[in-house]
């Protein structure tokens, strides 16, 4: 009998128990945490377009996440377009510019990526095409695109113009984007730019045909090269005097290191004019120490034309310099008539002949003499030229 009832009391508190747990499993609140995410990488400046898609990488999105940029002027929920576990594409806010806190929220929580995003601060334009061939001097340039606006400003700029020197011209809205009128003094290879307010974008670069004869950047072009997009322009008028030496004769090892070949005057007359400096210093001439040499003079020239300076001039190379003799009829046609004398090169001798410099003879009207001869006993003209 007093077994039956142990047992019977043991069933009842394992019932009562079993009650009891299922009742606590049954009741277990289930709480939200904050996303978990992973191996993050954000798109690059490069790659994002204010008002475009972008793409954010990494492991753990969620179809159910809300995205939040938030940075110094405040907070910005953007559009979710798509989201996988390795990916959440979202858009870019229009007016977006600068570095952002990106948050991801799901049920409630947040997440906030250890990586920036980094908006840049261009103009938001698409589908940009600019002209591929060479465009005529103060010709209409047409760009096809989307996202143009009146007020908008097309900026040119060259490596070769003066310092600072940029044309900004205001565009005009076409059915296919956008065009402007070139002024006057814009040549060659030009970076365009499109400035809105506070943003700026690079379009890339378009090319302003140029001719041989053309009058423009500080001189005459007296040589282009295939697609009129690249050349050398000469000064109208000489530098120093007609006797000019081209420096001391020197041994072989004490020579610039110079070359003959079209391109290569600019980094000729650097070499010259640096070499001069070291042995100016090393040996302490009394004949040198105040005589420009023909590097110099070319090197310290300079030219002011319509406001412009024009100071990036040099002294030809034995091949450039060659070019000009070929048209110096044309050069002389417009009125800047290269006077009769030989002209010094910025191309030494070759070989062991560090004492010597090439020149050409411009006496000749169409014979081509150019031999090397002594740097400081030959005293003759010098020319400046540019290059775009």
């Amino acid at each position: 009998m007093m077994k039956k009832l142990i047992i019977k009391l043991l069933s009842i508190s394992f019932l009562i128990h079993f009650q009891y747990s299922c009742q606590d499993t049954t009741t277990e609140l289930i709480v939200p945490i904050s996303p978990i995410l992973k191996e993050i990488k954000m798109p690059d400046e490069t790659e994002i377009i204010p008002g475009q898609p972008i793409q954010i990488m990494g492991l753990g999105f969620s179809r159910e996440d809300r995205v939040i940029l938030t940075n110094v002027d405040g907070t910005n929920e953007v559009e979710v377009l798509e989201a996988t576990d390795s990916y959440i594409k979202i858009t870019v806010p229009v007016d977006a510019g600068g570095e952002y806190s990106v948050i991801v929220e799901r049920t409630g929580k947040q997440t906030t990526l250890n990586n920036k995003l980094k908006v840049p601060f261009v103009v938001p334009l698409t589908n940009v095409e600019l002209p591929k061939n060479a465009i005529a001097q103060q010709g209409e340039v047409y760009i096809q695109g989307s996202g143009f606006n009146n007020g908008d400003i097309a900026k040119l700029t060259a490596m070769f113009y003066p310092a600072n020197t940029e044309y900004s011209i205001p565009l005009t809205l076409t059915s296919e984007g956008a065009k402007f009128n070139l002024p006057k003094d814009v040549y060659g290879v030009n970076t365009v730019l499109i400035v809105r307010e506070n943003r700026i974008s690079n379009l890339g670069t378009i090319t302003i045909e140029t001719n041989i004869g053309d009058e423009l950047g500080g001189g005459i072009v007296f040589w282009v090269d295939a697609n009129k997009a690249h050349g050398y322009i000469v000064s109208k008028t000489n530098t120093g005097t007609p006797t000019e030496q081209f420096g001391p004769e020197v041994d072989l090892v004490n020579a610039a290191g110079t070359s003959q070949a079209m391109g290569s005057g600019k980094s000729n007359t650097k070499k010259i004019v640096e070499k001069m400096v070291q042995l100016r210093e090393q040996y302490n001439w009394p004949e040198w120490r105040n005589v420009k040499i023909a590097a110099e003079l070319c090197n310290e020239f300079s030219v002011t034309e319509n406001n412009l300076i024009y100071t990036d001039w040099f002294l030809p190379s034995r091949e450039e310099l060659i070019e000009l003799f070929k048209v110096k009829s044309m050069i002389a046609s417009k009125g800047y008539a290269i006077p009769a004398n030989n002209y010094w090169t910025s191309s030494e001798g070759e070989g062991n002949t560090g004492w010597a410099a090439y020149y050409v003879n411009f006496y000749e009207d169409t014979n081509i003499i150019s031999e090397f001869v002594s740097k400081s006993g030959w005293k003759i003209g010098v020319r400046p030229i540019r290059s775009y």
